[in-house]
């Protein structure tokens, strides 16, 4: 099992940050790199087996929720079998409060099963747009 862990540190309280972020289906509308996405399935929302799709430059990229939990800030999704030569993979989104600060702590988590010729450059792919994303999210909220 392969994995990577991205985090950051948002200066905003954890509900301003999730009020941007927690949206399942907005993540194109926060992440610099990726387009809007449309709605994969008749669930909509942040319904527990939606599907949201990318079109990546003629290539459809399906994700599909899994987990969702608004009170602590957090959710969790899924690729198909075989997306990028990955199986099992599950990336989880969460934000956290720092109270002291009125931050908050953003981490973007994802654990995958990969065939080891491809880890190296699967590992920085995902890595790669999770860093992207959190840059720009905390620069959205720089002082």
């Amino acid at each position: 099992m392969a994995g990577t862990k991205v985090s950051t540190v948002v200066q905003a309280p954890a509900e301003e940050v999730w009020a941007l972020i927690g949206e399942f289906h907005d993540l194109g509308g926060w992440h610099p790199d990726l387009p809007a996405s449309r709605l994969g399935n008749d669930l909509a929302g942040n319904a527990i087996g939606t599907v949201r799709v990318f079109d990546l430059d003629g290539v459809e990229l399906h994700e599909n929720l899994l987990a969702y939990d608004a009170e602590r800030r957090r959710y969790t999704y899924g690729l198909p079998e075989g997306t990028f030569e990955l199986t099992r993979y599950r990336a989880t989104l969460h934000v956290l409060p720092v109270t002291l600060l009125g931050a908050s702590y953003v981490e973007w988590a994802a654990t995958f099963d990969v065939e080891a010729e491809h880890r190296e450059a699967s590992t920085a792919l995902v890595e790669g747009v999770f860093t992207a994303g959190l840059t720009a999210l905390r620069e959205r909220f720089a002082a």
